[in-house]
């Protein structure tokens, strides 16, 4: 059969399609990459907010004009599976958090699986892709309960893969020409197998041959140690680059979101990792509208941010999710009020941005090769993660490829993206 995956959401969402790709093409199916072309569609979908979940049911209803078998799976069918049935019947089947072989089994039989949340399983195989990175799903489900937050729900407690396994994947994504791993989980510094730890992990990774990047995302502020920091700083392919989700700076929103944050204690750790590793970049994300932010804690969070510079900053608005504990917390706030928030957050923090940037003028950099677009390449340094970060754009008289390293002289900087000529 020929088949067509459709991934929304997570990194993690992307790495499990790659894992389903491999299965179908070792059992003889094709993969295609034009729904036209293919007998079953399958969407791998995400439920984590309000704007998440109506762009997967979009997208389901776009697929069913093909008129295709058509196989749905993913955290929102895991959270609201007697809904999606009921109103869209026309899915030949419905599958929760499921392991691969559950979906390629449904491809080839289509039924519904929809139980106890699978979100791990062992390596069987990736899947082709034209990227220059791939991610590494580390593990998936947590045991932290944020307020804000149905992952718990979704995908149940935090499960890791074994390190074994990982290594063997890892090595396989080399060998497939991925010049960066990207280690994804919901928390990866809660990370272990059997005794062995994050760093234990990273260990054995970093002891794999070859000229390639592995980077880290989703690090709990809380489990960044000064191991971690110290083997950042002196391993062969980790990235010197910090993903660290704070949610918000004031103390008070840090207790009503249940996050084990100390404000003070942030602002020491993320001055450790800077005096530690001097081209450390570092990275977080914030919300704002939590119930019960007043201007006052808004402004504690902008100090912060002012205070700290990150390198890299992503923010979004509170989306109250069903069953979550910040439902019942009062006062709610204003639509309106939480996007004047987010804009002026985002104002001051394209000024940062900025302002960080310009140090980088006539400085060269290693850049990984993306693409190009309108006669000039585009690529990634160490600074930027894929789809969340920045771009270097620049000129070469070589012809290059997705995947090159380069080496790129800055010449010149916007507020996200740096521009300049290969050296």
């Amino acid at each position: 059969m020929k088949v067509w995956i459709d991934v929304l959401g997570c990194p993690k969402n992307e790495a499990d399609s790659s894992a389903i790709m491999a299965l179908l093409m070792k059992k003889g199916h094709e993969i295609v990459k034009d729904p036209a072309e293919a007998d079953v569609i399958v969407v791998n979908t995400c439920g984590f907010i309000a704007s998440a979940k109506e762009e997967s049911v979009d997208e389901i209803f776009k697929v069913l004009n093909y008129k295709k078998r058509t196989i749905v799976h993913g955290c929102l069918i895991q959270r609201y599976s007697k809904e999606m049935r009921k109103g869209i019947p026309e899915v030949d089947a419905f599958l929760g958090v499921v392991t691969p072989q559950k979906v390629v089994k449904a491809v080839e039989n289509p039924q519904d699986f929809v139980s106890i949340p699978e979100p791990i399983y062992e390596f069987a195989g990736r899947g082709f892709g034209d990227k220059s990175y791939a991610y590494l799903k580390v593990g998936d489900g947590c045991n932290r309960r944020c307020a804000f937050c149905a992952i718990p729900l979704i995908k149940g407690s935090l499960k890791n893969r074994r390190i074994v396994d990982l290594v063997k994947e890892a090595k396989e994504l080399i060998a497939m020409g991925k010049r960066e791993i990207i280690l994804v989980s919901q928390d990866l510094t809660q990370y272990c197998d059997g005794n062995e730890k994050i760093v234990e992990l990273m260990k054995e990774l970093d002891k794999i041959d070859g000229d390639f990047y592995i980077r880290l995302l989703y690090l709990y502020p809380d489990g960044v140690d000064d191991e971690l920091i110290d083997f950042v700083g002196h391993s062969r392919h980790f990235l010197h680059y910090f993903d660290i989700p704070i949610q918000h700076a004031s103390s008070k929103i840090l207790n009503a979101m249940n996050r084990n944050s100390n404000v003070n204690e942030l602002r020491t750790k993320f001055l450790k990792i800077r005096n530690s590793i001097d081209d450390a970049i570092l990275r977080t994300t914030v919300m704002v509208g939590f119930p019960s932010e007043g201007d006052d804690e808004f402004e504690e969070l902008l100090n912060f941010i002012t205070d700290v510079k990150f390198d890299r900053l992503g923010a979004f608005i509170y989306s109250e999710e069903e069953r979550t504990g910040a439902c019942s917390i009062e006062p709610k706030i204003p639509k309106q009020v939480a996007q004047e928030r987010y804009d002026r957050l985002m104002s001051v923090q394209r000024e940062i941005s900025l302002e960080r940037n310009k140090k980088y003028l006539g400085k060269i950099f290693k850049t990984l090769v993306e693409g190009i677009e309108e006669e000039m390449y585009y690529g990634r340094t160490y600074m930027d993660a894929p789809e969340i970060d920045g771009y270097v754009h620049f000129s070469s008289e070589k012809c290059l490829k997705v995947g090159d390293f380069v080496n790129v002289k800055i010449e010149d900087y916007e507020f996200y993206d740096l521009e300049g000529i290969e050296s």
